[in-house]
């Protein structure tokens, strides 16, 4: 197993961390092996390039000679397995300030060496951040720099307070239609305490109402049990499946959930936070080709594949659903197959947020201006999904497009973003 190996890896390999892949000592060991002047390649995945136990290779790999970097990103370049591939070429020599990159947006070429010339750029390897690899050429990299500057980080702007949805351990058990909840209500009215709104990741949509289909029987640490029979009978006939395995036993010989300090009846996670899902608050998937914020103040609970944000900021949903958002995010988080993007917080958390000055007539102006758009915006979409298809809906949906503009040109102006700067974004 891994993990035996890994104080050997971590006294032996500057690259080390817990949970790296073992590419990563491969690596290291291989230009170890090389001559001075030697030159040493390999096709490896690209996860390093953001992920975090990536960060200690990137710092060794700046302190060695990148000759060239091909990203195939998400490109099945491999049949049969879901990988993102790059091609790695490094020397033992000095580092140099310049390294080339190509990026590739398609396999159909006949040769790889003329397409590699053909869409090659320049990429300054002062310019990479330890916390991720953008690998942009020097304009784009200048224009990301300017955003930047402009504003904080998002996990410092809203005080880090970003909680993942719920991790259930079992959700056949815990997930429940209206029907089971009406029931349950029913044979006992107190079950309704236990019994919350639920929303899964790929149901939150832009500025969009969530409409909630399931329901999540919420038993968090903690719970009196007794005080909720209908729950509790409901719940028992899942008591095999839902029983934490002992410490020690192997995981093949236990049909319930995996060890921890919870009870048979409880939510795996503790989720601590978990009164933050019954405020207001920002709440966006994890998976999606662009922003996907919207504003939540039915008190819905979410899945793990969303997160949610402890602030009612429309200001702030604003920027995030913003093509500029978008644009900047892409160069900061990992990508998976069909070129969608992580949302992760690791990521979202970087996101520079436009600090506004309110004491200041002109920034406040443009606090007040997001914050109707906005508005008008969450409620157009209301609007939208209340309504079956017509020329009523049609005449809706080209209002959201038109608010949808203004938003973005507001981004713009917020962030002092020109047009030469705004073609460096839409050819990206």
């Amino acid at each position: 197993m891994l993990g035996d190996y890994k104080p050997y890896f971590q006294q032996h390999y500057k690259v080390y961390h817990g949970v790296a892949d073992l590419y990563a000592y491969f690596i290291e060991k291989g230009i170890s092996l090389i001559k001075t002047k030697g030159i040493f390649g390999i096709i490896v995945s690209n996860k390093w390039m953001r992920a975090n136990y990536g960060e200690p290779l990137r710092n060794w790999m700046k302190r060695q000679q990148i000759i060239r970097i091909i990203d195939f990103g998400d490109l099945s370049v491999f049949q049969d397995a879901t990988t993102y591939p790059c091609i790695l070429i490094l020397s033992k020599l000095n580092p140099r300030e310049i390294f080339l990159v190509t990026k590739a947006s398609t396999l159909k070429f006949p040769s790889l060496d003329e397409y590699v010339r053909d869409n090659q750029y320049q990429v300054n390897q002062k310019t990479l951040s330890d916390k991720g690899w953008a690998l942009t050429d020097q304009r784009t990299y200048k224009l990301l720099q300017k955003i930047i500057s402009k504003g904080i980080p998002l996990g410092e702007y809203i005080k880090g307070n970003f909680y993942r949805g719920v991790t259930t351990g079992f959700n056949k058990a815990f997930i429940i239609d209206e029907k089971t909840r009406d029931k349950l209500k029913r044979e006992a009215p107190r079950s309704s305490e236990l019994i919350k709104p639920y929303i899964t990741g790929r149901e939150i949509k832009r500025y969009c109402a969530l409409e909630c289909k399931k329901f999540l029987i919420f038993t968090r640490r903690g719970v009196d049990i007794e005080k909720y029979p209908a729950i509790k009978k409901y719940l028992l006939q899942y008591k095999k499946k839902l029983t934490p395995r002992p410490n020690g036993l192997q995981s093949s010989k236990w049909e319930g959930r995996k060890p921890g300090n919870y009870k048979w009846y409880e939510i795996q996670d503790s989720t601590d936070y978990y009164e933050e899902f019954d405020k207001p608050k920002i709440i966006f998937t994890e998976i999606s080709t662009k922003g996907q914020f919207t504003y939540d103040n039915e008190k819905n609970y979410c899945d793990a594949t969303a997160y949610i944000m402890a602030s009612n900021d429309k200001y702030l949903l604003g920027i995030l659903n913003s093509k500029l958002c978008t644009y900047v995010f892409s160069k900061i988080s990992s990508r998976i197959r069909g070129n969608f993007l992580r949302w992760k917080s690791q990521y979202v958390r970087q996101i520079p947020i436009k600090n506004i000055d309110l004491s200041k007539t002109t920034q406040k102006n443009q606090h007040d201006k997001m914050v109707k758009l906005v508005d008008k915006i969450l409620e157009l979409n209301k609007k939208k999904h209340s309504i079956p298809a017509s020329s009523k809906r049609d005449k809706i949906e080209r209002e959201i497009k038109i608010t949808d503009e203004k938003i973005d040109e507001l981004v713009y102006e917020l962030y002092g973003i020109t047009e030469e700067e705004r073609k460096i974004k839409e050819e990206a």
